[in-house]
């Protein structure tokens, strides 16, 4: 896994398959989610790419709002 903290960083792709959303943990859903975008890739001689936000949107949107629990911390991911 290559992490790429600014969009001017990020290489050129072939045939990229994106999966993007706010991948606070990896569970069983996310896990389906992930291995299907890299099957996708695979099927087209491509690449899976997974793009997700730090921090977590929803603490962007309602800043105030303290009760967001993510399943694990970025340093755990």
């Amino acid at each position: 896994m290559k992490v790429f903290r600014s969009i001017t960083d990020l290489p050129s792709f072939k045939n990229a398959v994106v999966t993007i959303g706010s991948f606070d943990g990896v569970h069983i859903g996310h896990q389906k989610l992930l291995n299907r975008a890299k099957y996708l890739a695979e099927e087209i001689g491509g690449e899976d790419i997974i793009v997700t936000f730090h921090p977590h949107p929803r603490s962007i949107i309602y800043p105030k709002d303290n009760t967001l629990r993510l399943l694990s911390t970025l340093d755990e991911n």
